[in-house]
């Protein structure tokens, strides 16, 4: 058999409920060249069950004999991944109906070490922030550039730009030589940290081409047992970030670099990726240093993220004030913001301009689940075709 174009790999660990639907949205591309590879991470006999149910030539599924760190996981199914260009896709999460078709028309046109473009955002219906359960989040614009992978970077490490800026394995199509080239660096893609955050530094570091396209070519999906969601609402997913830290065999304190303190605030474990990738991919380049300070305000400045966790988070900023001698009173910390949040819909215009959001309620159009949010999605958005 040739080797197909793309390799679309779904990780996973018990969640057979919502890797259903992540599953489906591949499977129904208008795009034949790809393959699919199930990861599972030693789940129960219900995750093997929907894989079956599928009965598809282009699934590939591999099952880990023991529960496995999670980057341990990803790094098994690389093995399988014949592919000229991976994408590691949630299992929560779903492929655009256009998607690959849309992508391997840029990619035969002009390829490149990274694919990547701005997720849209969908929310299950167990989303554990109750707000924003149940809506889809959608950007208009479909802009293409190419980046300087370097200067993103070190805007990254300046903290003027977020992780989902970068041009990771979870945000795009990346090219298996790129992959190749991130591995002979440190014996392993998936070296340390959280694989998304860590391959997007190792990606922006070593990739010689990167394009990105604004248009969504997937969309991101936060269930109830999202990783992620755990450390974002941090007062409420006590539960999964529990279930992870025994998975990983390791407690906090073990986690995050000794140079910060032991603490799942999202900063603080973003700092984490920044100083374990500097270590193992470019420790000599100069470059890249982590400004605590700015640091510290970003955290000051999202500290109502999750407002439940406001004390303890304010508690964590002043550890972290003497640990590197920044005054507190320098950093503008908010008041703790009481009350529900707003439930969005409709057109949301940002308050400094820029291009608009489109919150869709997504309950009251009857779409229960990733892979109908993505074809509802499609629906909405203008149709593209690459010239």
């Amino acid at each position: 058999m040739s080797q197909p174009m793309f390799s679309i790999v779904i990780p996973t660990r018990e969640r057979h409920r919502t890797l259903a639907y992540s599953m489906r949205s591949v499977l129904q591309q208008d795009y034949p060249d790809y393959e699919l590879i199930v990861q599972d991470n030693c789940s129960s006999e219900e995750t093997a069950n929907v894989v079956r149910s599928y009965r598809s030539p282009k699934i590939k599924y591999n099952r880990a004999a023991y529960t496995l760190p999670m980057n341990e996981n990803w790094e098994q199914a690389l093995a399988l991944c014949e592919g000229r260009y991976l994408f590691f896709l949630g299992d929560d999460d779903a492929m655009m109906p256009d998607g690959m078709k849309l992508a391997a028309s840029i990619l035969e046109r002009a390829p490149m070490d990274v694919l990547m473009w701005d997720k849209y955002t969908y929310w299950w219906e167990d989303a554990l922030e109750p707000s924003v359960a149940g809506r889809m989040f959608l950007h208009t614009t479909h802009n293409f550039q190419m980046l300087d992978a370097h200067a993103l970077l070190q805007s990254y490490y300046d903290w003027d730009l977020g992780f989902g800026s970068l041009p990771s394995i979870y945000t795009g199509f990346t090219s298996r030589e790129l992959v190749d080239r991130v591995t002979a660096k440190t014996g392993k893609y998936f070296y340390v940290g959280a694989p998304d955050n860590y391959t997007g530094i190792a990606n922006a570091y070593l990739g010689r081409n990167i394009g990105k396209f604004e248009r969504g070519l997937s969309i991101g999906g936060n269930s109830g047992a999202s990783t992620g969601c755990a450390y974002f609402f941090r007062s409420k997913g006590a539960r999964r970030r529990q279930d992870y830290h025994s998975e990983e065999g390791k407690s906090i304190a073990e986690i995050i670099h000794p140079a910060l303190i032991p603490s799942v605030n999202l900063e603080v474990n973003w700092a984490d990726i920044q100083l374990r990738a500097k270590e193992a991919l470019f420790p000599d380049d100069a470059r890249f240093q982590i400004p605590m300070a700015k640091m510290l305000t970003a955290m000051a400045a999202n500290i109502n993220r999750d407002p439940e966790s406001y004390d303890e988070t304010l508690s964590e900023l002043r550890q972290l004030c003497v640990k590197y001698g920044v005054e507190q009173a320098s950093l503008p910390v908010p008041p703790r913001v009481h009350g529900e949040k707003p439930k969005l819909q409709g057109l949301i215009q940002p308050p400094a301009g820029g291009s608009p959001t489109l919150a869709v309620n997504c309950l009251e159009a009857g779409v229960h689940e990733v892979a109908s949010a993505a074809r509802l999605a499609s629906a909405l958005l203008p149709e593209l075709v690459i010239q």
